[in-house]
C-alpha cells in the first residue's frame, strides 16, 4: 500500500504558516504595549519629579516667570502622558483584534489536523483490511496448494 499521505497537506502548511505570521504581529504589537507601558512609567516618573522640584523653589521662593516655566513644563509632561496613555488604549485594541486572527487561524489549523488525524485513521484501517486480505488470499492459496498434493 502506498504510504499516507494528507490531501490537504499545503492547505495546511499555508495556514501554519499564517498561524506563525498572525503570532508574530501579536507579538511584535505586546513588545510595541510594553514600550509605551515603560515610555509612561518614564513620564510619570519625571512629571513627580518636575512636581516636586516645583513645590521646592516655590517653598523657597521663586519668580513669577520662573514658576510660569514649571507649570507649562509639568503641563507639556500632561499632555504627553495623555498622549502617551491613548496610545496604550489604541494598542490594547489592535492586539485584541490580532489575538482574534490568531485565534481563528489557529482554528482553521486545528481543524485540518482533526481532518488529518481523520484521514490517517481511516488509512490505517483500510491498510488492515488489505493485510487481512492479503492474509486470507494466501491462506487460501496454501490451503488449495497443499490440498492438490
Amino acid at each position: 500500500m502506498k504510504k499516507f499521505e494528507f490531501t490537504l497537506e499545503s492547505l495546511k502548511k499555508y495556514n501554519q504558516q499564517t498561524l506563525d505570521s498572525e503570532k508574530t504581529v501579536l507579538g511584535r504589537l505586546r513588545a510595541e504595549l510594553r514600550a509605551l507601558e515603560q515610555s509612561l512609567e518614564a513620564k510619570n516618573a519625571e512629571l513627580d519629579e518636575a512636581i516636586q522640584q516645583t513645590d521646592v523653589k516655590m517653598r523657597k521662593g521663586v519668580s513669577v516667570t520662573e514658576l510660569t516655566v514649571h507649570k507649562r513644563y509639568i503641563s507639556a509632561l500632561q499632555q504627553e502622558i495623555r498622549l502617551i496613555q491613548h496610545n496604550i488604549a489604541k494598542k490594547h485594541q489592535e492586539i485584541q483584534a490580532q489575538l482574534e486572527r490568531v485565534i481563528e487561524a489557529t482554528k482553521e489549523v486545528s481543524k485540518l489536523e482533526k481532518l488529518e488525524e481523520k484521514q490517517l485513521e481511516e488509512y490505517r484501517y483500510n491498510e488492515r483490511k488489505e493485510e487481512e486480505r492479503f492474509i486470507e488470499e494466501f491462506v487460501s492459496n496454501t490451503s488449495a496448494q497443499s490440498g492438490g498434493e
